[in-house]
């Protein structure tokens, strides 16, 4: 059952008020705050708001009309709030008399808590205003800071225009609170998240996001975005458009989606899928795994021993430096394995995955003979000859001319041709077979 009983124990527990005033004062502050909650509880409970376990900005808002004109609720909500023209009453009892306590960079008391105690008051231009007439916090962030202290879901919504949304400094006492999640909405907005293990959901529009330290999980959505994470074990899924996005440190899951994306790794064991699109990755520094999927694909291994398969189309694949599998899948591709040292690449081709004709072929460059692998274990069984086929139903292949021509079932007839350009000769011990 949601409560807001944490809002209460932040009250007591800040520091800074209980050096300042005295219990009596707080008790009055707390005893207030409790009246406010019943009063927010009821109304939240009977527009369903609570259900789902987020509250929106819209549902704010209702909760604000239902409170104004419901004349029983609105004496109590009132009475909680109190004011401090002449005798101080209600939750004015604790308020600007040296709270210490921050929420996302606000202090708890007089800004985060005292907003949110002002659900009772009416809206104008996106903020409630006081009882003084004059405009108080914006709707949005009240119903995000609300549901932290209802759902230990700290949420922060953008609207449907141009939002910069960024975090603060959490006090200990709401060390969870760090743990965001961002709804950036419609527009194109910048998010910068903090530390914590974050949520982010651009929304529609070229949303440019930042996920800071910690286990972030981003959402691109619509538009052409930009994300990029920190430290942490990251998962960021770029959605529909062409995106632009970097794992940081740690090893991330990295998913462009539909679009034509440019993807990077950095530094850690990361996990790129390019998804639909053209798309443009890079492993960096580590051991990736980077899937290609639809499109014509450009993947660039990196420092690390890499797995790198193309998925379906023309892609272009290089395994970097290090002992790397790159699996072109298929499509006409091109596989560079060129490197300094003494690294043992290892290609792994399927039936199907080259073709007959030069525009079909794959094509290969920076294969050393002796050092690194054919894996053609999938076809089965076979031989590797000298100058033809050995048929008879037999599978088996030769090299001739710069081309590794295969005969899948023993046959006698080509089934696919690999090119190794800049290569001489291949060996018997340049292949593993089925």
């Amino acid at each position: 059952m949601a409560s807001l009983q944490t809002i209460i124990d932040g009250v007591r527990a800040d520091p800074g008020l209980k050096s300042s005033i005295p219990k009596t004062k707080i008790d009055k502050g707390v005893d207030a705050a409790r009246r406010m909650n019943d009063v927010l509880l009821t109304v939240l409970e009977q527009i369903n708001a609570l259900d789902d376990g987020i509250v929106s900005v819209g549902e704010m808002r209702e909760v604000s009309e239902i409170t104004y004109r419901t004349p029983e609720y609105f004496r109590a909500f009132i009475l909680g709030h109190g004011n401090d023209a002449g005798r101080t009453t209600g939750f004015h009892h604790v308020q600007n008399d040296g709270g210490t306590l921050l929420f996302q960079g606000r202090n708890f008391i007089d800004t985060v808590a005292d907003a949110i105690y002002h659900f009772g008051f009416q809206i104008r231009n996106g903020r409630y205003f006081n009882e003084d007439g004059n405009d108080n916090e914006r709707v949005d962030d009240v119903a995000g800071w609300l549901n932290y202290f209802l759902f230990g879901k700290n949420t922060i919504f953008g609207t449907d225009g141009a939002d910069e949304l960024s975090s603060g400094k959490y006090s200990k006492a709401f060390r969870a609170a760090a743990s965001e999640w961002w709804y950036a909405g419609d527009g194109r907005d910048k998010i910068w998240a903090d530390k914590g293990n974050d949520r982010i959901f651009g929304g529609a529009g070229a949303d440019q996001s930042g996920g800071g330290d910690g286990r972030d999980r981003m959402y691109g959505e619509a538009g052409n975005d930009t994300l990029w994470s920190d430290d942490g074990r990251d998962s960021i899924y770029g959605g529909a458009g062409d995106e632009e996005m970097g794992g940081g440190a740690g090893g991330d899951m990295l998913d462009g989606g539909e679009g034509n994306d440019t993807i990077y790794g950095w530094t850690g064991n990361d996990r790129i899928y390019g998804g639909d699109g053209n798309d443009d990755a890079h492993g960096d520094n580590g051991h990736d795994r980077m899937f290609g999927g639809a499109g014509a694909d450009s993947f660039s291994g990196g420092s690390g021993e890499d797995f790198i398969q193309g998925g379906s189309g023309r892609d272009e694949l290089g395994g970097g430096d290090q002992s790397d599998t790159v699996d072109g899948g298929e499509g006409a591709d091109r596989i560079y394995l060129w490197e300094e040292g003494s690294a043992r690449d290892v290609l792994v081709f399927r039936l199907g995955d080259s073709g007959l004709t030069p525009d079909e072929m794959d094509y290969v460059e920076g294969f050393v003979s002796g050092r690194d692998k054919i894996n053609l274990s999938s076809l089965g069984p076979m031989t590797y000859r000298a100058d033809d086929y050995r048929g008879g139903g037999q599978a088996s292949c030769y090299f001739a001319e710069e081309t590794l021509l295969i005969d899948a079932n023993g046959d006698g007839q080509t089934d696919m041709k690999i090119t190794f350009r800049y290569t001489a000769d291949l060996k018997a011990v340049d292949f593993i077979f089925g």
